[in-house]
């Protein structure tokens, strides 16, 4: 029995399952045939549903499951939204009850744009906005006819300020009673990841957006100036668009390698600038850690607090560089008047004594206040600027002044000619002596600052130095000069009021100077000459005078106060009592530490002449040893200008004179002037009367000294030699004489004497044939008054 059950199931089953397959595959051919007509009628209705107004559209393929619609666009004109491909999976069931199951767009495509401050998004406006149930709710979310939409190889085409920029995404939403989504967009090869959730209304929008290592020089063109360097980033915010004025959100970003040059700024190496802000009420609150900054000065900056808002800007910083640190502040607020322009107030101030490390030495600020206030606006200003010290000094090089004061007007388009400002400088001292007072107008040109003005100063009556400059704004390059003609140096001058050692002392002359100071790429570089022409000067009452002086100095930089080589001094004559000195050069070079190398150093004297090797004189130096080399000096005016004898002759005397001034004294040492070898002359030498008045008569020394006196009236000399040596406080002169007298001279020799002795009558006296005089003369060198005049001077 169970065999013919067996066999009749299986006769049942050849019967009648061909055509259960014949029925199944019917159906399906049915619903193929009918899924693509229904989705044409259904894509519609849905679109209807969501009030969205459906312009193209085209189902390609359809099947049981999924279908291909495309192209499809919704809106017409430049706020449309089109789409290459929709790809919609779903079931037959779903598609009864109106629903898909997914839904993948690919190719979508729509416009955006930000012109004059505001953001459009047209496709917004085929969508519908929420409504209103009546009593002032919000509804919420409509239920949505898929469960997941994911976007692929999409474009959305921005409008910014007139420039076109295309920016690919991807993205996937998810609907709910909130719609979730999240995605990726690449602005220009630079990606950034979104994620966000609208709900519970098409009003309300949160969105977080993260980025890494974000390139800023691909966004150049859209900001306002050009940027290097990489970001990154991460945001987050929550937004009704109903009331995006109540917006919030944060905002973080940290720059890593940024250049910042279009600003003027130049980072450190390896500097990182981190900001962090947070958005509430219409406004940003913002801090900045501590960045370092290379240029336009080393210096670090911190904004521990700020705040932006759409009329206002507020900001708290710190700046620290040079060894010195200043607190500020910057406030700015749009005017109500509706021009554009906002009014602006910065502020830096220290309070305390500053020392600023600038290249190569210390300026010393006693505190110092920053400012400027004024209006501004997108491509113009109108501000300005005022700043001011107690005090400045450069202690290294002694230099100090009192308050300094700056008032600057400055205006953006830079006009040729702005409104002056004023600059002064008061109590200039240098080493306790006083400059005087610099006051000064400083005027705005184009990018540059130019300055004209005067330096009032007590160092010489009277005297006004004017000055002028220009400085750049936009580079570190400022150039002054200074230029003074033909001041009169009158007897008013004292010129112990530049030294205490020159007390007495009077000087006359025609003054002149020039200079400057230079600041650019090289650092700074500074010059002076100063030249006096004419010049005369009087010593001890008058007692010794020069004249005919003319000077010159050139120093390449002032704040060390050198000179270059080869300075010249020279004068017509000095005269010190009987001693004349004449056609007197120096050439000499100030040294840095205040050393004096005189180079060369020669005059005319008595005939001859008198010239020195290099020396060098150092400050607190108590011992100098110089030589002088002297030429062709007359023994006749040597003897007559240190007031020993009178004389007259030919005799010419060389030879080198060592002095050594040590302790505030002048000594000679074994100075030796001697006559040309082979060339003989005759001397006459007067006035040694008191020599031998000094000796006892009927003494052989008396009558040895009367022979000499009687000698050197008239003497043919083979040699002269003359030597000079200090002893204690007089100049020893040792005079030696070989030769004859030209006559006979009255004297005899008496054996019983021991000696010569005068003879008078018919007396015939003695011929002499060969005779050497050896006359010493001590002179106290209190008595040359060139000499102590000299030494005051050294000392």
């Amino acid at each position: 029995m169970s065999a013919s059950l067996g066999k009749r199931i299986l006769w049942w089953s050849f019967m009648v399952l061909p055509w259960l397959l014949a029925l199944v595959l019917g159906a399906g051919w049915w619903l193929t045939v009918w899924t693509p007509g229904y989705l044409e009628r259904l894509v519609p209705e849905l679109a209807g549903d969501m009030g969205l107004e459906l312009k193209e559209f085209r189902v390609r393929d359809a099947g049981l499951f999924s279908a291909d619609i495309g192209p499809v666009r919704l809106g017409d004109g430049a706020g449309a939204l089109t789409l290459a491909n929709v790809h919609v999976t779903y079931t037959p069931a779903s598609l009864k009850a109106g629903r898909v199951n997914s839904v993948r767009l690919d190719g979508l495509r729509f416009a955006c744009s930000y012109e004059g401050g505001e953001f459009r998004l047209p496709v917004l406006d085929l969508l519908p906005s929420s409504e209103n149930d009546g009593a002032g709710a919000v509804k919420s979310i409509p239920p949505l006819p898929f469960d997941r939409v994911v976007i692929r190889d999409s474009v959305l085409d921005c409008t910014v300020e007139g420039r076109a920029v295309s920016i690919p995404f991807d993205a996937e939403v998810t609907p709910g009673e909130s719609i979730e989504f999240s995605g990726e967009v690449r602005p220009r090869d630079q990606r950034l990841r979104l994620d966000g959730v609208v709900g519970p209304t098409l009003d309300d929008l949160s969105l977080k957006v993260a980025g890494d290592a974000v390139r800023l020089g691909a966004f150049d063109d859209l900001l306002p100036v050009p940027l290097a360097g990489s970001a990154d980033l991460a945001a987050e915010g929550r937004v009704n668009l109903s009331d995006p004025a109540n917006a919030v959100g944060a905002f973080d970003v940290s720059l890593t390698g940024a250049d910042l040059r279009a600003l003027g700024v130049r980072l450190a190496e390896d500097a990182v600038v981190e900001i962090k802000s947070e958005l509430a009420e219409g406004t940003i609150r913002f801090s900045m850690n501590r960045v370092a900054l290379a240029e336009p000065y080393p210096a670090a900056l911190t904004v521990p607090a700020g705040s932006l808002s759409a009329d206002a800007l507020s900001m708290q910083f710190s700046l620290a560089g040079a060894g010195v640190e200043m607190g500020g502040r910057l406030d700015a607020s749009r005017r109500e008047a509706g021009d554009g322009l906002w009014d602006v107030s910065f502020t830096a101030v220290n309070p305390n004594r500053l020392e600023v490390q600038a290249p190569g030495r210390v300026i010393v600020l006693d505190g110092f206040i920053f400012s400027m206030q004024g209006t501004a606006a997108p491509g113009r200003a109108d501000v300005v600027l005022n700043c001011g010290t107690r005090g400045t000094g450069l202690p290294q090089f002694g230099f100090t002044s009192g308050p300094m004061r700056l008032t600057l007007p400055l205006k953006w388009p830079a006009p040729g000619a702005h409104t002056p400002g004023k600059i002064s400088l008061s109590s200039l001292k240098m080493d306790k002596r006083k400059l005087g007072d610099v006051t000064a107008q400083v005027r705005q040109q184009g990018t540059d600052l130019a300055y004209g003005g005067t330096l009032r100063t007590e160092l010489l009556p009277g005297l006004k130095v004017p000055f002028s400059g220009v400085s750049s704004m936009t580079s570190n390059r400022t150039e002054i000069t200074f230029k003074v003609d033909d001041y009169v140096l009158s007897g008013r001058f004292d010129p112990a009021t530049l030294s205490p050692g020159l007390k007495g002392v009077v000087l006359t002359g025609m003054l002149g100077a020039d200079g400057g100071v230079r600041v650019g790429e090289r650092g700074v570089e500074s010059w002076a000459g100063v030249r006096l022409r004419d010049g005369s000067l009087t010593m001890s009452e008058g007692a010794v005078t020069a004249v005919g002086i003319n000077a010159s100095f050139s120093s390449p930089d002032l704040f060390v106060l050198r000179s270059a080589p080869a300075q010249q001094i020279s004068f017509a004559e000095v005269r010190a009592g009987e001693i004349v000195l004449t056609n007197g050069k120096v050439a000499y070079q100030l040294e840095s530490m205040g050393s004096v190398l005189v180079e060369q150093a020669g005059f005319d004297w008595c005939g001859g002449h008198v010239s020195s090797k290099a020396f060098r004189v150092v400050p607190d130096s108590r011992e100098y040893n110089v030589t002088l080399f002297c030429s062709e000096l007359k023994l006749s005016e040597i003897l007559s200008q240190l007031g020993l004898a009178k004389a007259r002759g030919a005799a010419a005397l060389s030879g080198e004179l060592p002095v050594t001034w040590k302790n505030g004294k002048i000594s000679f040492n074994s100075g030796f002037l001697h006559s040309t070898p082979g060339e003989g002359g005759t001397i006459q030498v007067d006035a040694m009367q008191d020599l031998v008045d000094a000796i006892p008569e009927g003494t052989p020394q008396r009558g040895q000294l009367e022979l000499a006196r009687e000698a050197v009236r008239d003497f043919e000399y083979k040699w002269v030699r003359i030597k000079a040596d200090t002893v204690g406080d007089d100049l020893l002169v040792r005079l030696s004489v070989d030769g004859k007298p030209a006559s006979t001279l009255p004297f005899v020799y008496k054996r019983e004497f021991g000696g010569f002795m005068r003879v008078t009558g018919d007396v015939k006296g003695s011929n002499f044939q060969g005779l050497r005089l050896d006359v010493n003369f001590s002179v106290p060198l209190d008595r040359i008054l060139l000499y102590k005049d000299i030494t005051r001077m050294i000392e």
